[in-house]
């Protein structure tokens, strides 16, 4: 149903440019984000208010943060199985990654938050849902450096991949430019990607290529938002 919320993510104790990154990446997703002020208010409003998702910034020297994960993770907090990821400055990666299995899950640098969240969140909060579309696409493939062109047939679509048939001899990590036709939609969505996987035909029972998208053009990213709102 369009305007059905992803998910609560709740941010704190990082800076504007990093809740800026965070809001670019996860709301055009439909996640609902809730900005909060690091201050001792903080460890209740995680004990009473359930969140899927907390983006937390690594503090100056770890201030207050063993307090705050002991609270978030308290038995009957309402955080208590939240996801959590600490982001750090990437000068300091040795102290904060102290803290992943000590009440965060992921670690990312503050400069990699727009490039790097999305998919932390995604495995967090389980693998992105899939919507079977058959539709048309056209993928410029790189191998070694030269774009190969092919037009081609997607098999399931979601917010962070496509899998598309009938492809199965390119290795993985290979950078890809994608063009996909929306049902719904004149103008294709685009944007740039990698091959994640081949798909298995025996289990899957069909030969493709899945690919995992790295960046969108323009808006691209928010009508493929709300097309999948509308599918299921």
């Amino acid at each position: 149903m369009q305007g059905q919320s992803r998910g609560q993510v709740l941010v704190t104790g990082v800076d504007d440019p990093v809740y800026s990154a965070v809001v670019n990446v996860l709301s055009p997703l439909g996640f609902d984000i809730h900005r909060a002020p690091w201050d001792n208010y903080l460890r209740d409003h995680v004990q009473i208010t359930p969140f899927d998702v907390i983006i937390v910034g690594l503090q100056p020297s770890g201030d207050g943060l063993d307090q705050f994960f002991k609270s978030a993770r308290a038995r009957g907090s309402a955080c208590h199985h939240a996801g959590v990821v600490l982001v750090a400055p990437h000068q300091v990666h040795e102290l904060a990654i102290e803290y992943v299995g000590h009440g965060a899950n992921k670690l990312v640098s503050d400069r990699e938050v727009s490039s790097k969240l999305l998919d932390m969140v995604s495995e967090l909060l389980g693998v992105a849902p899939r919507v079977p579309v058959t539709t048309n696409a056209r993928i410029k493939i790189y191998v070694e450096g030269k774009p190969i062109q092919s037009f081609c047939q997607t098999q399931n679509l979601s917010a962070t991949g496509v899998l598309i048939r009938g492809f199965d001899h390119y290795p993985q990590g290979s950078k890809i430019d994608f063009e996909i036709s929306l049902p719904t939609d004149t103008s294709p969505i685009r944007g740039s990607g990698l091959i994640s996987r081949r798909t298995e035909r025996q289990t899957e029972r069909v030969e493709g290529l899945g690919i995992k998208f790295t960046a969108f053009n323009g808006t691209d990213q928010r009508r493929l938002a709300d097309f999948l709102a509308t599918q299921g």
